[in-house]
């Protein structure tokens, strides 16, 4: 745009383009000259001091810029720009952070810019850290795509470029960043108005955050156009000393595009088949390109990639049925050659398909040959609106669905208005059209949002009880009545108070007044999470629990909390892989037509660990043998009627991997405060398998290094290498014999063994058992050391993680008796581990793990047999440890599932060049979440549970059989349960 503004006003008036910069005439006594448009006077650039004019590439600022310059320049109150897409509103952010660097002394503070995709802070970093390095400010981006070790230069940068879920993540521990974000004077939004998208409930509350943190901070935001740009003003107030009063706004109509667009709404009778509204759409697309595009270039965006190739082979044939006088484009003058031969058909006639599926070779030649005009249409996804610059006169929209890995899905507003900005060349033309093909239900929807006349609302209400939960463990809301005081300062509650038929709340009438219904809205969620053991009252005071301090760090939905608290104790990794498979993150993971077939024929793969013994139908077994197909590494089926689901199957194992370990980290939290051990311990093991990408105790760990493939795996396990452990005892030429590969390789490979951590560990009893007053139990002292054997060969990250250490040690009947998490750094000398135990009868014994978190393969156990009088031992239980009876004896109960050592199994491994897995992007990191330097160790004060039944899995496995209360033998001995022995001889 600034390139754009500067060769512009460089041509003469009556050459430039677009009403917006047409200067109107100025009398001619008028002086100074100053150019005028829609009768704003333009502000010269040169009104800025020196050292700031090189951030802005052009003499003039346009319309929109001069008329809000003195209100963002001149001025320290919040301000909120409602303008059209391309009018530069990304200039007003500039001259903030320009006013911001001349009132302050750099160092002294932070500027903070929010956008709603990764994509848009990528742009937005590249941009500003080449505008803004004359005046030594560094830019920093903060994303899920962000290095953990580039997060130290989030704090030494001056300008953060962030995401509303990555600022939420930082805020939600505050305490821990308190200096970084006191540091904050400048919060710039924009897309302010995603907040009626799903995703927009976490804009608002990171924002209402700021202002509830007392910081006293500057809001700037951006928006498209829509009618009640004035209720953001009420939000977000006039400056920290005067909320109430509404922040300034300055909104600019249509007319201030600098290409004036042409929007076009066209609605169709849809069936409930979106792929059967699409061939319906096919009857229609060639006769508005005809009528729209004027021989200019052309930019459709399809639904999917099958349907960006069938749209160009229709409008390819249809080009050449059309006589020459009605066909819109020429033919190419020039030769070329792609490699898909789909793709050169359409492309002879000036048609092309582009996609993430297509060649990178044949991409770029696509783009060189649209922008050189050889090509004249290209058919897409909606991902080119952001990832590449190709501008187009026409845009259509075919169907406003885009298809996602939960299935076809309606374009958020943010995409149609990104698509639809593709439409108007500022270099070439004066007009763009734009065309929006739906569902006549549909229309009238659409009509409003390209007209800018939708109200926008908030969506905060959709997931209000996670969002309330997390403010309360930031302490923002105490009590009932600080929870009205933080729901006040939300959106919501400004458009709660004038449309509150919009707001559906359970059991609640619209007909109460606003107060009314804040109250009830409060009252409700805080018993809500009380009910649900997330929140506890203390005289009136609210504190999150264990659980509900889990659920906010982790980002868990109340739903999927409340399947992992009614887990059975001693949960199988089957059980904790059921849980994890039904969590509400993935409900909207459904199958695609035709989909199921594929997944049956997985499911009956030998190699799936854990095959489901009933109909493939839900999401949940979608996610479960989804998951056992990454981990297995499973053959893709041969199946010719499956090939065209391959793509798909890589998206859905991103989304599903994208959200996993944070949910399995959950259960690991939930269930160490509920003391259940052998649970923990089988959610660590699932937790290394999902971070490796493989079972442990497999030949698959081997996976885990860098360059190794499944097809290396294959040759490893032909040469009897079954585990990174017997790995490591290999001599290079070995490794390079069994892979038939040359020096180094085996070199490398075994030096990428020694930096995974080996461990030692050993316990000692310490001193004589002593009875505990309270219980009247024998409690004897234990030391536990770790040491990692090969610490100078050990490093701090592994593929990017950094590496941490958990040390658990249990009573043998399953009780957690301690836990313990270090980074591996901190125990490059070892670590004595000091703590006590109670034991209930002589049997028991203590058994001491540790393993590192990121890596499966490396966990290693010992056995402690304690020597205590056995007369210390009472004859009968007391009953104030009538709560661990629910750990039953393990060895005996036929629901205990302990990690097994590592054992040479079959698996079914994928040829090296088959296999892979697409980046996942995730904007939440894990790494910070638990305090390393206070390892968090189990409180033995744990809340009462709740009567614990299995969730309904989708797997049909046998029921366990009900324990029977323990009977104490005349010997001293407990009477085993089990019919196959009888202990009483």
């Amino acid at each position: 745009m600034a390139a754009f503004q500067a060769n512009h006003l460089a041509k003469p008036p009556e050459l430039r383009m677009g009403s917006l910069f047409q200067p109107q005439e100025v009398p001619q006594n008028t002086k100074p000259h100053i150019p005028t448009v829609r009768g704003i006077p333009l502000v010269p650039v040169n009104r800025l001091p020196d050292r700031f004019r090189s951030i802005f590439s052009y003499p003039l600022f346009n319309a929109v810029q001069s008329r809000c310059f003195e209100s963002v320049y001149n001025s320290s109150d919040n301000l909120v720009v409602s303008a059209p897409t391309g009018s530069g509103k990304t200039a007003i952010l500039e001259l903030a952070v320009c006013a911001l660097f001349r009132e302050l002394q750099q160092g002294t503070y932070k500027v903070v810019y929010q956008a709603p995709t990764k994509a848009l802070c990528a742009e937005r970093k590249r941009d500003w850290e080449k505008k803004f390095c004359n005046l030594g400010l560094v830019c920093t981006e903060l994303t899920g795509d962000t290095d953990q070790a580039q997060l130290s230069n989030v704090r030494s940068g001056d300008l953060i470029v962030t995401t509303p879920e990555k600022w939420d993540s930082m805020t939600r521990r505050w305490q821990d960043h308190r200096k970084l974000l006191d540091m904050v004077r400048l919060f710039l939004i924009d897309e302010v108005h995603i907040l009626k998208e799903s995703r927009g409930a976490t804009l608002e509350v990171v924002v209402s955050r700021m202002r509830s943190i007392g910081s006293n901070v500057r809001f700037v935001a951006l928006s498209a156009t829509f009618p009640n740009s004035g209720d953001i003003c009420s939000w977000l107030g006039k400056n920290p000393t005067t909320p109430d009063v509404p922040a300034n706004l300055e909104a600019f109509g249509p007319e201030f595009r600098p290409v004036q667009l042409q929007k076009y709404v066209y609605g169709f009778q849809g069936s409930g088949n979106e792929f059967q509204f699409d061939k319906t759409l096919d009857k229609s697309l060639p006769k508005l390109v005809q009528k729209h595009s004027d021989g200019k270039p052309v930019i459709i965006f399809c639904m999917t990639r099958n349907i960006c190739s069938s749209t160009a082979k229709l409008l390819a044939e249809s080009w050449r049925g059309w006589h020459v006088r009605q066909q819109p484009w020429k033919a190419p003058q020039k030769q070329f050659s792609f490699q898909n031969k789909e793709l050169q058909a359409a492309a002879e006639c000036g048609v092309a398909f582009h996609h993430a599926g297509v060649d990178a070779t044949d991409r770029a030649l696509i783009e060189t040959l649209y922008l050189e005009g050889e090509l004249n249409v290209i058919c897409c996804t909606s991902t080119l609106a952001v990832g590449v610059n190709l501008p187009a006169h026409l845009v259509i929209i075919k169907n406003t669905v885009g298809w996602t890995g939960t299935g076809a899905k309606e374009y958020v507003d943010l995409e149609v208005m990104q698509m639809l900005g593709r439409a108007g060349r500022p270099q070439f033309d004066d007009s763009g059209v734009a065309v929006i093909m739906t569902t006549q239900q549909k229309k009238a929807r659409y009509d409003s949002m390209v007209s800018g006349t939708e109200t926008l609302e908030s969506s905060l209400h959709e997931n209000l009880v996670e969002h309330m939960n997390a403010e309360i463990g930031l302490c923002t809301i105490t009590n009932v009545e600080t929870a009205k005081q933080w729901l006040r300062s939300t959106f919501l509650y400004v458009r709660l108070k004038k449309n509150p038929q919009f707001y559906k709340f359970e059991g609640q009438s619209a007909i109460k007044n606003s107060e009314q219904r804040l109250d009830d809205i409060c009252e409700k969620e805080i018993n809500l999470l009380t009910t649900e053991r997330m929140v506890e009252k203390n005289g009136g005071k609210l504190s999150l629990t264990k659980f509900g301090d889990a659920m906010a760090k982790y980002y868990i939905k109340l739903g999927t909390m409340q399947s992992i608290l009614k887990m059975a104790p001693k949960a199988t990794l089957l059980d904790i892989l059921t849980i994890l498979s039904e969590a509400e993150e993935f409900k909207e993971l459904r199958f695609r037509p035709g989909e199921k077939g594929l997944y049956r024929e997985l499911n009956k793969d030998n190699g799936l660990k854990f095959p489901i013994k009933e109909d493939i139908a839900t999401p949940a077994h979608k996610v479960f043998v989804l998951i056992q197909y990454e981990l297995g590494m499973l053959d893709f089926p041969m199946d010719q009627t499956f090939q065209r689901f391959k793509s798909n199957i890589t998206q859905d194992k991103a989304h599903i991997f994208k959200h996993c370990i944070r949910v399995i980290r959950c259960i690991i939290d939930c269930q160490q405060e509920l003391r259940d051990a052998i649970c923990v311990l089988n959610a660590l093991q699932l937790a290394r398998c999902l971070e490796g990408k493989v079972w442990e105790n497999s030949p698959g760990e081997i996976r885990q290094l860098e360059g190794i493939g499944p097809a290396s795996v294959r040759k490893f396990v032909n040469a009897g290498v079954r585990s990174l452990s017997k790995l490591a005892t290999l001599e290079p030429h070995q490794v390079e014999t069994a892979l038939s590969r040359n020096p180094p390789f085996g070199t490398n490979i075994l030096k990428a063994v020694k930096r995974i951590p080996q461990f030692k560990l050993s316990s000692k009893q310490v001193g004589q058992a002593k009875k505990n007053g309270a219980s009247k139990l024998p409690e004897v002292n234990v030391q536990s050391k770790v040491e990692i054997l090969n610490a100078d060969t050990v490093t701090r990250r592994f593929q990017g993680m950094e590496l941490s250490v958990v040390f658990i040690a249990e009573r043998s009947d399953g009780l957690l008796v301690e836990f313990q998490r270090q980074f591996t750094h901190h125990l490059t000398a070892g670590k004595t581990f000091k703590f006590s135990v109670q034991l209930e009868s002589p049997e028991q014994d203590l058994l001491c793990h540790v393993a590192c978190e990121q890596i499966a393969g490396t966990w290693e156990m010992s056995k402690l047999d304690l020597d205590i009088d056995p007369s210390m031992f009472p004859k009968a239980r007391p009953k104030e440890v009538q709560f661990k009876q629910e750990h039953r004896n393990a060895n005996t109960d036929p629901g205990f599932q302990r990690p097994t050592l590592p054992s040479d199994q079959h698996i079914s491994l994928l040829d090296e060049e088959d296999y892979g897995d697409s980046d996942i992007f995730n904007d939440i990191d894990f790494e910070h979440i638990d305090d390393f330097k206070q390892p968090s160790r189990s409180n033995s004060n744990i809340l009462p549970a709740k009567p614990k039944t299995l969730v309904p899995a989708p797997l049909k496995h046998e029921t366990e059989a009900i324990a029977e209360e323990p009977v104490q033998l005349p010997n001293g001995n407990w009477k085993c349960r089990h019919k196959c022995i009888d202990k009483t001889k």
